[in-house]
């Protein structure tokens, strides 16, 4: 049976820590006042707030959004890690979902004194998840592993089979796919640009919306938030020497498009992480909907600025979900 898609936003990584928190509200209130379906909250020197923390906040505050934590070996152990997600199922009967990473920032792989390289690091992660899913079964788990050795250690109670969590795993070199489907993950990437196809197996895809009631005011909306920006396009520049990560490079290099709703200048300008889809509803919804008859399943977005911003991509959302009805 196939997949019914899902659409999540993502907390922000906010450079301000004085005002993180407040638009981490912001973002969890009105993804549950729009119906949507969960939140990626992003780990690492960017990321203000503790994953597991606001986990636990999404699922005691929400109606039904689903977490989508960031899961790094760099930062805890196997076993401290699930036991934060049973704690979670335990106190609220609510599914946490995992996206799993390396990370790819040199500088901060370096202040943590994080020596692997690209390949080890996603043989550690795979060594990790295996270690972290065993524990979830309720049973003492004894391993010998290159990175991981345990003897006996045992979590309980078992995790019930509804509240397993859902992995996802970004990444479009040779060792994530390995790893991706030596865990039975779901590879995650950028939008492609333009009228490029979805590579073979990504079943998520990370994406911004900016979208109006008319095409018109979707552009104007556009080149006001996101303008190009030569000094931008430099910093962008400088931080690939800092980053391995195979499609930050490959997005720099693609030209701007044409004929499609997919905008790279948000990217090449250093103000996003991922494209933008800019148009009116129907054509936003319509460009979904594709990737969607290409076998993606789900949908990260970029956390729109605004409650207006906000409010239009729910609108591109529900026209999906009719479209889905029918």
């Amino acid at each position: 049976m196939t997949e019914r898609p899902r659409y999540l936003t993502a907390v922000p990584r906010v450079g301000d820590p004085r005002v993180a928190t407040r638009v981490a509200r912001d973002v969890i209130g009105w993804s549950d006042e729009f119906d949507l379906d969960g939140i990626l909250l992003f780990t690492g020197a960017g990321a203000v707030l503790d994953p597991w923390l606001g986990a636990a906040a999404i699922v005691a505050g929400t109606r039904r959004l689903v977490p989508l934590v960031a899961l790094n070996p760099l930062y805890t152990h196997p076993y401290a890690a699930a036991r934060s997600l049973l704690s979670i199922t335990e106190l609220y009967g609510r599914r946490v979902d995992l996206n799993l990473i390396t990370g790819a920032a040199i500088s901060e792989l370096t202040s943590v004194g994080d020596p692997l390289d690209h390949g080890d690091r996603y043989a550690r992660l795979q060594e990790y998840v295996e270690l972290f899913l065993a524990l979830l079964d309720g049973r003492p788990v004894t391993r010998a592993g290159r990175f991981y050795r345990v003897s006996g250690l045992h979590l309980s109670p078992p995790l019930p089979t509804e509240l397993r969590p859902r992995l996802y795993l970004a990444g479009r070199s040779a060792d994530a796919a390995r790893t991706a489907t030596a865990l039975g993950a779901t590879p995650m990437g950028m939008i492609p640009p333009g009228r490029d196809e979805v590579p073979d197996g990504v079943g998520a895809l990370h994406f911004g919306v900016l979208a109006r009631d008319t095409a018109q005011e979707a552009e104007r909306a556009a080149r006001e938030i996101f303008p190009d920006d030569p000094a931008g396009r430099e910093m962008l520049r400088m931080s690939l020497a800092n980053t391995d990560s195979v499609w930050k490079h490959e997005l720099a290099r693609a030209p701007g498009t044409t004929g499609s709703p997919v905008r790279l200048t948000p990217f090449h300008s250093f103000q996003a992480d991922c494209p933008y889809l800019v148009g009116d509803h129907d054509t936003v919804a319509g460009h979904i909907a594709s990737l969607t008859a290409a076998g993606v399943h789900t949908m990260v977005m970029d956390a729109p600025g605004t409650k207006e911003d906000f409010g239009h991509l729910a609108e591109v959302v529900r026209r999906l979900r009719a479209g889905d009805a029918r």
